[in-house]
């Protein structure tokens, strides 16, 4: 956390926490009475002592709703945490006076303000800094044949920043590496350069941008499809969970594609990498979905340039370059998800715009970013989906505009409460 910024007292961590006590009590009780008597009752007849009892113990639900309860609207707090996290700076004086009032003329001040800081320049700067951490790049000096590694948290910041559909990170088709203005917290629009050594690139918005090409490259190029799923879907591997697994070797396939849709000795003899292994874990399970997306990314090489033939390798002796049969079997073609095909990366950019599961992810990212809570997926800083059902239903009612989502949760309770 920033210097000044507080730890929210949110409400998906009070139940977890309400939730955890309760566990921890019990389990006391249990281990300390080594059963589900009452040592005091002498009277063997379910009272203490032969005092009837005369309270019901509180339900968690009661227990949570009474923590909730005791919350505090603070303005004054929350003006000083969303200062911080919207435009990285503490707020002036004038602007604590603003909220020093009563309640009632407090809200509407300290509304007003997150309006205002909505619309200045800083907030532009650090929904940059937001988005270079989400996608763990930044420009550091003249590096990989000077490939421009600020293009996708810039063009993700301008999305967020003007009040543009999320979506456009995955389907914008033009201009997505836009210039950033600090004086004046402005975007340019301009076109990605083509990657030295490679040849221009129809983009994607951010999918196929070239320095997140070279910051992920990898063996059969697996990195970065787990950048995709796990930066824009929230989850780690494997993405799809069957409602029944299928026993199969020393493990159970659980993935909802057909297990033979994956290359592996089964379908192919000479296979360089067996994907239907079962002999100590299931390949498949997240195989199953990674296969279907990597082929896309084989041909970016190590500095993001897009050549016209493979460029990552296969981890075996004489290091092969991956080709489409060693992913997939003839005839097998390329999805997002069962039942989702795609083609190319502009299909793969509509299928995941379209993926309830992907703007859900965006909705739980700002989430936590307000509320100073881990990455979802590194720090397992999970958000149970109830906690911010009606925030993804306004996102998808809204046209996908993260900016109101970030504007909606800086104005809520769980934001204002203490």
């Amino acid at each position: 956390m920033k210097n000044g910024e507080t730890m929210r007292g949110s409400k998906s961590r009070w139940v977890w926490m309400a939730a955890l006590a309760t566990t921890t009590v019990g389990s006391m009780l249990l281990a300390a009475c080594g059963g589900d008597e009452d040592p005091n009752d002498k009277a063997g007849n379910g009272t203490n002592n032969g005092i009837a009892a005369t309270t019901t113990p509180p339900t968690t639900e009661e227990q949570i709703q009474k923590i909730l309860e005791t919350r505090v609207t603070n303005y004054g707090e929350a003006l000083r945490t969303a200062s911080l996290k919207l435009r990285d700076r503490l707020p002036d004086l004038a602007e604590i006076k603003q909220v020093d009032v009563p309640e009632a003329q407090a809200k509407v001040a300290y509304e007003k303000l997150i309006d205002d800081m909505l619309e200045s320049p800083d907030f532009a700067a650090t929904m940059i800094e937001f988005w270079q951490n989400t996608f763990r790049t930044a420009q550091v000096g003249n590096v990989q044949a000077n490939v421009n590694k600020d293009g996708a948290a810039n063009f993700a910041a301008q999305v967020t920043v003007e009040g543009r559909s999320y979506g456009e990170l995955f389907t914008a088709n033009a201009n997505t590496c836009p210039t950033y203005d600090g004086a004046t917290g402005k975007f340019t629009a301009a076109a990605c350069a083509t990657a030295q050594g490679g040849q221009a690139v129809t983009p994607a918005g951010v999918l196929n941008d070239q320095g997140l090409m070279a910051q992920f490259f990898s063996n059969m190029a697996f990195r970065r499809v787990r950048f995709i799923q796990e930066t824009f879907a929230c989850q780690k591997f494997p993405a799809e969970l069957a409602a029944q697994g299928v026993p199969m070797g020393n493990g159970t396939y659980t993935g909802t594609q057909a297990f033979t849709s994956i290359t592996g000795k089964d379908n192919k003899a000479d296979a360089k990498v067996d994907f239907q292994d079962t002999s100590a874990v299931i390949c498949a399970n997240c195989h199953s979905t990674m296969n279907h997306i990597a082929p896309l990314f084989t041909n970016f090489n190590d500095n993001g340039a897009l050549t016209n033939a493979s460029q990552v390798e296969i981890p075996i002796p004489g290091a092969p370059k991956a080709q489409l049969i060693d992913y997939l079997p003839a005839g097998e073609g390329l999805a997002w998800r069962t039942g989702k095909a795609v083609t190319d990366f502009a299909t793969l950019g509509a299928a995941m715009s379209a993926d309830p599961d992907v703007g859900r992810c965006a909705v739980n990212r700002v989430w936590n970013y307000a509320m100073s809570r881990g990455d979802i997926v590194n720090d397992v800083a999970s958000v149970p989906n109830a906690t911010t059902q009606a925030l993804v239903d306004q996102f998808n009612s809204g046209g996908m505009k993260l900016k109101e989502t970030i504007r909606a949760i800086f104005k809520s309770e769980d934001f204002t409460k203490f």
